[in-house]
């Protein structure tokens, strides 16, 4: 036996010493270099790729197969375009395993990676073709090993350093970028615990995120059988992610899952977030202390998450809570799981609760409740907040849908106008979470007004709204909140300071994305009552157009569109049609008191910019028109004006200076017909072709209106006409067919009048002398027919008659 052994150990060491003798001569003759264009175009023939490896590569063979490749790049498929590269990459593998056809790699290190990976709005990517993905197998490729013949592969460790890979998802259209990228790897083997160390820095573009991660965690692998273990998880996350700033996320636990076969285990999950978020403090945690799914069972402990928000003097508190729970893959119920959200500040302190027993399947993916409530209770400025919100529950998470199948709430709700509000609500609502989107179909009341909604929500984030609403009636200004009451002074105090400009806020519009349509049988708002009304709305981008606007009020019918855009500053435009219109009570609804009364047509197409609501004003610009019947101007009484100056021309001496006054609350002047048009600039209607027509006068004129401050300046030239016996009085019958001119200004509330009384009796005395002239004429014409006495009589009782005397 001893001769036995050492000719064994003699043979063997004569094998080992062929063997090195083997690999040191390979080593010394065997140059991989001579084979990079055999390489470079073997990865051209099957990638359609260009393998580019600038400098030598170095290569050993024993103990270990070790290769250094420095630098090397990869392009895209079928382009020059670059799609990785690496700085330097090295790796060394076991020889002898290699018999057993497993591969032993004793290290991996990659220096200075850089990858551009994208995802086309089909799914597929730009490295398929890298993974064997719809790719056909290259010419002469040796076929699949046989079955049991799988090679097996242990990597001692990997290393990663200073990578950067940029992600441009254009199915999601998205972008991240993954910066200063470093990994560290212990052991890697099908069924061997392993470790994992990661840091990176994260930009992406939807969600927002410019963050750190850091990750160091145990894990382990079984390919056979589709598991995947995490063991002491620590992940960590600074920065900024999805609008909030200052972040700072943890979590850590243990987790066993097998997603092939719905089976999972974890333990000791927690999950901590803190950060701000528009001014607001948050502060989140969570914990799963023990959740699995077995075979046999499905069981959990009790789970509980709790959330609070600051902002200033607002505080929001909300906690979650499911009790411990058991049951089997196919069958579990959790009795009680319970939402609450309480809202406290100096106005408000409310409290909502989501409650409700949840039973489910784990291997057909499906949750139901039978009755999930939401109740609401607490109160806002005084006025009580109550009401409950009923509904069943399913939600199938294979095909990642909810239903809420038969919604019935109730509520009463604090109004804006003071007092509250009853709100009904019955209908069903389903859940589309793959597309991201909502439908419900609701029929409800609003105190004394019914509706019937379709509403549609396309995307959670931005929403995109979709909407059809009928409702029978609704007063807006039954909810539109009142001014704060106005304080005089305090004793000794300066006087008041001007009222500020009213601001206009646009912000809501930023973000608004909805397309829709809304119905109503009977409208009120500011004041203006309307039937009928029809509307679409379009807002995106900033911008909202409510094209077409029709309605019915006042007698008559509006036409039109309006348009707001949100910008600094803001716009507004309205382009409107009113035909047959009683126009004064329109006014007096809309402005509390009507300056001119009749009916008829009105167009408009004006727009204006601003910060305020008389900035706009101000601002306006466009076109207007009138086309009245029947109706009179409130404020000013021209014919009286110049009835009055006729009277006091009698009294007068001398130069007559002119005559003036201030219209009384009472003062109207009446017409048959009105009608001008308008050219806006500026804030300032300016007008010349004014027609008003009466049995009286007509009135023409030219001048402008100051719509942002509220004045008029205004020559209004008077004529007066042929009246029928005794209407108007013996000053009118006098004036007749003279054109008086009358100035009209001041504000709209007292508008000045201004009659020219010297201008008057000028004319006036001008019009009695060439109605003598006339008359002498005629006289004298029929003296030339008559004895020439009689004719010289004639002349002389002419003469008298035109002087008096």
């Amino acid at each position: 036996m001893p001769k036995l052994a050492r000719r064994v150990a003699i043979g063997i060491g004569a094998l080992l010493a062929v063997v090195l003798a083997a690999a040191a001569i390979l080593a010394a003759t065997f140059d991989p270099n001579d084979y990079k264009p055999q390489l470079v175009q073997l990865v051209q023939d099957k990638y359609q790729r260009t393998l580019t490896i600038p400098g030598d590569i170095q290569l050993r063979f024993f103990p270990r197969i070790a290769a250094d490749l420095g630098q090397a790049a990869i392009s895209e498929r079928g382009g020059t375009a670059r799609f990785a590269a690496v700085d330097r990459a090295r790796l060394s593998l076991a020889l002898l395993p290699l018999l057993s056809k497993q591969f032993v790699v004793d290290h991996i290190r990659i220096d200075g990676l850089r990858a551009d990976i994208r995802r086309g709005k089909d799914g597929s990517t730009n490295f398929d073709d890298l993974l064997g993905r719809n790719t056909p197998p290259a010419r002469n490729a040796p076929p699949n090993p046989a079955p049991g013949s799988k090679v097996g592969f242990d990597i001692d460790s990997v290393q990663v350093i200073d990578a950067q890979i940029r992600i441009d998802d254009r199915q999601q259209d998205r972008r991240i970028e993954l910066a200063n990228l470093d990994i560290r790897t212990g052991r890697i083997a099908d069924g061997v615990p392993g470790s994992l160390q990661l840091t990176t820095e994260i930009k992406a573009d939807k969600p927002d995120v410019d963050a750190q991660l850091a990750i160091d965690s145990g894990f382990a692998f079984h390919l056979g059988q589709g598991r995947y273990q995490i063991k002491d998880l620590d992940a960590r996350i600074k920065g900024r992610v999805a609008g909030i700033t200052d972040l700072v996320a943890t979590a850590a636990g243990d987790a066993d899952l097998s997603p092939s076969t719905k089976r999972f285990t974890l333990n000791g999950i927690r999950i901590t977030a803190n950060g701000k978020q528009e001014g607001k403090a948050i502060d989140v945690k969570f914990a799963i202390p023990e959740f699995a799914v077995t075979d046999a069972k499905v069981n959990g402990g009790k789970i509980n998450g709790d959330l609070r928000l600051v902002q200033g003097a607002r505080t929001i508190n909300a906690t979650f809570a499911a009790p411990s729970f058991d049951g089997s893959p196919q069958s579990f119920r959790l009795p009680a799981i319970t939402l609450e959200a309480a809202v406290k500040d100096a106005a408000l302190d409310a409290k909502a609760t989501l409650a409700g027993s949840l039973s489910g399947s784990i291997d057909k993916l499906l949750l139901s409740s039978p009755r999930m409530s939401l109740t609401l209770a607490g109160s806002k400025d005084g006025a009580a907040i109550n009401g409950a919100l009923n509904t069943p529950f399913s939600a199938n998470l294979d095909t990642m849908h909810i239903e809420l199948p038969g919604i019935e709430g109730g509520f009463t709700l604090p109004n804006p106008a003071g007092g509250t509000l009853a709100f009904k609500t019955a209908g069903n609502a389903r859940i589309d979470l793959d597309k991201k989107a909502m439908t419900a179909a609701l029929k409800g009341s609003l105190d004394d007004s019914t509706y019937d909604a379709r509403l549609g929500v396309n995307r959670i984030a931005p929403p995109a709204y979709t909407f059809d609403i009928g409702i029978d009636r609704l007063d807006l200004d039954r909810y539109k909140r009142k001014p704060a009451p106005k304080s005089g002074p305090a004793k000794g105090a300066s006087s008041p300071k001007p009222a500020v400009d009213e601001p206009v806020d646009l912000s809501v519009l930023r973000t608004l994305q909805a397309d829709g349509s809304l119905r109503i049988g009977s409208l009120k708002v500011s004041g203006i009552r309307a039937s009928n009304v029809r509307m679409g709305l379009k807002a995106r981008n900033g911008k909202a157009d409510i094209d077409p606007f029709a309605a019915s009020l006042y007698g008559g019918n509006a036409a039109g569109a309006l348009s707001v855009t949100a910008g600094n500053p803001a716009r507004i435009s309205v382009r409107q049609n009113l035909s047959g219109i009683d126009v004064g009570p329109l006014l007096r609804d809309a402005l509390g008191s009507g300056r001119i009364e009749g009916r008829g047509n009105v167009r408009l197409d004006v727009s204006g910019t601003g910060t305020a609501f008389g900035q706009i004003k101000k601002s306006l610009h466009g076109s207007a028109a009138l086309e009245l019947r029947d109706g009179s101007v409130r404020g000013v009484n021209i014919a009286q004006a110049v009835r009055n100056a006729k009277a006091k021309i009698g009294e007068l001496r001398g130069d007559a200076p002119p005559q003036a006054g201030t219209a009384a609350a009472g003062d109207k002047t009446d017409f048959s017909e009105l009608s001008g048009t308008f050219r806006i600039a500026g804030g300032i209607a300016r007008n010349d072709d004014l027609g008003i027509k009466s049995p009286l006068i007509r009135v023409g004129g030219a001048g402008d209106i100051n719509l942002g401050e509220g004045r008029v300046d205004y020559l209004a030239k008077t004529t007066v006409v042929s009246t029928l016996e005794g209407q108007g009085g013996p000053e009118l019958q006098a004036l007749k067919g003279l054109t008086i001119p009358v100035r009209l200004s001041g504000p709209f509330d007292a508008i000045g009048w201004r009659v020219d009384v010297a201008g008057m009796a000028s004319e006036l005395a001008r019009q009695k002398l060439d109605e003598k002239k006339e008359e002498l004429r005629s006289k004298a014409q029929k003296a030339l027919e008559g004895p020439r006495g009689r004719m010289e009589d004639r002349l002389k009782e002419g003469l008298k008659g035109l002087f008096g005397k």
